[in-house]
């Protein structure tokens, strides 16, 4: 019995799957089954993995009749062979020692389930890579790393939403699948609401173990996500009715919540999907119907959810109005550096999370060319940061005398229009901009 099966559903992802499969591959944990579970793959992703498969034997390919993301991890867990289980959906990555610290943490406390963090990120074509903290599973931060009973914390509900950020005891899930629904959206949400309403030993750890990939065709940007999401929770309606009504009402503000990122997802695409109104018309009865029925309690939400619930019942266009103007904020300061850069040479003033972030954004939309970091931090002269060489102010301005500044420092952003404007560079020639870390402008 291998001491952990990795599940690897895959279709059509032959542009991102061997950096997945290496990262598996390469996990400080040796004994390992590895299920690359294909459903059909027509773009060389099926002969990426034969390759795979050939240089290392605890990787087996098997092939899915179904093209359903449920129906691959479900197939996966029937003939895993491991102690534990783990997803990796693969166009995202995994830290090295994930599988690793997980198990340990697992078998030394007996637990069900064991969870990390994540962080999310982006990939530009030349491979630049942008990162962010995705957070955690858990919100109490005085829970990380101690062991817990999550059939009595119905909160998780709503903290809780990754399949993939852990490993869970195969014994464990022997009554506990997912939908089987075609496509691969939002299947894992019956899965996940069993697990923590009948889980009596888990742990959450607050190292971020997995990369989750953030892309423009991601799924959960379709436009049939409301319907996805009707079909979900209609297929789990019978098991919620099992329980006691604190998991109800987690089991209704889960579906609330997820209602109301559909809207923030809507808003990113920048316009109002009228063709989603009749799925959204069903959700509002949905929350209704369990309202009537003592299910669900909207006074139990914050002040802040609750006013966003009474704008669901009476108006959903009004959140969507409001999740598009607060994005906006966003792309038009996003708009002003674009417009700034167009297609000229780029120096960009700082190396810091600000400086990556923004190289990374301008890559994305192929706006101007960042020929160079600068910085004032002297051990940072002559190396490089993304690819991209580090100079002196002084040695910049002699490299690249036409260039354009971008201030990529909110602390000290005066003091460095200052510093340009001695060293003679005219005030047209620098923007400020102090970005807003949301990947969703990389989606526009």
């Amino acid at each position: 019995m291998p001491k952990v099966t990795v599940i690897m559903p895959s279709l059509n992802v032959a542009k991102y799957i061997r950096p997945c499969v290496e990262s598996v591959l390469n996990q400080s944990m040796k004994d390992m089954e590895i299920l690359a579970i294909d459903a059909g793959s027509t773009d060389g992703t099926l002969e990426i993995l034969e390759a795979y498969a050939a240089g290392d034997k605890r990787l087996r390919i098997i092939h899915a009749d179904k093209k359903s993301y449920g129906y691959q991890v479900n197939l996966g867990i029937e003939l895993a062979a491991g102690e534990y289980l783990g997803i990796v959906e693969t166009d995202d990555m995994i830290a090295p020692c994930m599988y690793e610290k997980l198990y340990q943490t697992a078998k030394a406390q007996d637990l069900e389930y064991c969870k990390g963090g994540f962080t999310q990120f982006v990939e530009s074509e030349n491979g630049l890579q942008w990162k962010q903290s995705g957070g955690r599973c858990i919100l109490d931060v005085n829970l990380l790393g101690k062991c817990f009973s999550p059939k009595n914390m119905p909160e998780l509900a709503t903290q809780d939403y990754y399949i993939w950020a852990g490993i869970y005891r195969k014994d464990f899930l022997r009554d506990i699948r997912l939908s089987e629904t075609p496509g691969a959206a939002f299947q894992d949400i019956g899965f996940i609401y069993q697990v923590l309403c009948k889980a009596e030993r888990a742990v959450y750890l607050a190292e971020e173990f997995y990369d989750y990939r953030q892309t423009r065709g991601n799924s959960s940007f379709n436009k049939n996500g409301f319907r996805y999401l009707i079909e979900e929770y209609r297929n789990l309606r019978e098991i919620m009715l099992q329980q006691s009504d604190a998991w109800r009402q987690a089991y209704y503000e889960r579906l609330f919540r997820q209602t109301v990122g559909r809207f923030q997802r809507m808003a990113v695409s920048g316009r109002y999907w009228e063709e989603t109104e009749g799925d959204i018309q069903v959700l509002q009865i949905m929350l209704r119907q369990a309202q009537a029925d003592g299910a669900f309690s909207p006074d139990k939400l914050d002040e802040v959810n609750r006013e966003i619930y009474d704008t669901l019942q009476d108006n959903p266009r009004g959140i969507f109005t409001r999740e598009y103007q607060s994005f906006c904020l966003k792309t038009e300061r996003l708009r002003g550096l674009l417009d700034f850069v167009e297609d000229r040479e780029i120096v960009i003033f700082g190396c810091g999370s600000y400086g990556r972030y923004i190289h990374t954004l301008l890559e994305t939309y192929r706006a101007g060319r960042v020929k160079a970091f600068c910085d004032n931090n002297r051990s940072l002269w002559n190396t490089s940061l993304q690819g991209i060489g580090i100079f002196a102010l002084e040695e910049a301005g002699k490299r690249y005398q036409d260039c354009r500044y971008i201030i990529a420092n909110a602390r000290n952003a005066e003091a460095i229009r200052e510093q340009l404007l001695k060293s003679g560079i005219a005030e047209s020639r620098m923007y400020a901009y102090q970005p807003d870390f949301d990947v969703r402008l990389f989606m526009l």
